[in-house]
């Protein structure tokens, strides 16, 4: 099962490149921001890469909002500049989105998409950077305006949203800042779900409308 946040609860089991729901203890509210990034780091231990599969396997056993955050930080960073990279996590978020929008549990990816890889110790340095803000993050996440950050209507809108930002990376990929610009709202959106803090996913919407309008006019100088 799904709830309406859009964290999966169902027992466990995933499969190359997809992930059944399982929302473990701590998989919604504000601890869980730095409880995952902790997740993240982790996972880099004692590899040489990192699959999005691995990523998609181990935090996507989670629900849809915690993967979104972490791809969402991916994006966000550094990582999220490689070349190739930057695509792969734009699809991975419009696979999250249509999910959310069917209703359905856990994340499955294609083959070719769950095989890309990232350097492990990218990872594990990016999630040691990023643990302080996870922590400031904790701190500020309150529950109100629920309607908005876990009614029906409002998390199947957020889901559209990531349809068409994750796809548009496939357009806007050429701007080299692209992937992080658009990894903020989405970032945004995660933290506000899984907080079910309504302000910060109006923050969101509001982020993601300046992202595109601003990239829009850098295309088109």
């Amino acid at each position: 099962m799904t709830d309406q946040a859009g964290i999966s609860r169902q027992p466990e089991g995933a499969s190359d490149g997809a992930s059944n729901g399982g929302a473990g203890s701590g998989a919604t509210g504000p601890s869980a921001v730095p409880r995952l990034v902790k997740r993240l780091r982790d996972l880099a231990k004692g590899r040489e890469t990192v699959s999005l599969g691995d990523i998609t396997h181990e935090i996507g056993a989670q629900g849809h909002a915690p993967l979104l955050m972490i791809v969402a930080i991916l994006m966000i960073l550094p990582i999220g500049m490689i070349p190739g990279v930057g695509g792969a996590l734009g699809a991975l978020v419009s696979i999250i989105g249509l999910q959310m929008l069917l209703g359905r549990d856990g994340v499955w990816l294609p083959r070719f998409l769950a095989r890309r890889n990232i350097a492990a110790h990218r990872v594990a340095t990016t999630a040691e950077r990023i643990l302080p803000a996870a922590e400031w993050v904790r701190r500020h996440l309150h529950p109100r305006w629920e309607a908005v950050s876990s009614g029906r209507v409002s998390l199947s809108v957020i889901a559209v949203i990531l349809m068409l930002t994750g796809a548009s990376l496939m357009v806007l990929g050429v701007i080299p800042i692209a992937a992080p610009l658009i990894g903020l709202p989405v970032a945004v959106y995660a933290f506000g779900i899984l907080g079910r803090d309504g302000i910060v996913v109006t923050a969101g919407h509001v982020l993601i409308a300046a992202v595109f309008a601003g990239l829009w006019l850098m295309r088109g100088g």
